[in-house]
């Protein structure tokens, strides 16, 4: 997340928040609903803080709390750390991708794809091959895998992990 100040006015970007990441700046106004290429969103003041809050199937929904102030990058080590190196995470043990495009969000974790469109339908899918999990990657979420050595080798772990 990151407050940028356009012609005087406050901003919060956020494109790394998973599957509900913004599509476009918010200008940081408590209770102004924000339409975006998809969803709309509002921020909820609380304390000092903000609530950050999306209207998914005819309801707000909060999807998480922040306040103003500045972080500096030991702020961010730790918890970075952990994420990406602990035997435990998600991160290291899972397949997670997230993708907003022009009517519909894409969200995989390890084999289960699933396709948001704008209209409220939802799409499920379990990918049981390492060629669907291959062609889910680089079509739905745009990645070119060519150069990943073991690719393979480790799409089918996670096919297996969660059989």
């Amino acid at each position: 997340m990151l407050q940028v100040h356009l012609e005087g006015q406050p901003y919060i970007t956020d494109v790394g928040f998973g599957g509900l990441t913004l599509t476009t700046p918010l200008v940081l106004i408590p209770n102004l609903e924000q339409e975006t290429s998809l969803e709309p969103f509002r921020f909820i003041e609380t304390d000092r803080a903000y609530m950050m809050q999306a209207f998914i199937h005819q309801e707000w929904i909060s999807l998480y709390r922040f306040d103003l102030q500045e972080q500096q990058l030991p702020d961010y080590e730790v918890s970075n750390w952990y994420v990406s190196t602990h035997p435990n995470s998600i991160f290291v043990n899972g397949l997670i991708a997230a993708k907003p495009d022009v009517d519909r969000r894409y969200a995989l974790r390890n084999n289960q794809f699933t396709v948001h469109y704008l209209e409220g339908r939802t799409e499920r899918r379990t990918l049981a091959t390492v060629a669907e999990l291959r062609a889910t990657l680089e079509n739905a979420f745009g990645l070119n895998l060519d150069a990943i050595a073991d690719l393979d080798q480790a799409l089918q772990q996670v096919i297996e992990r969660v059989a």
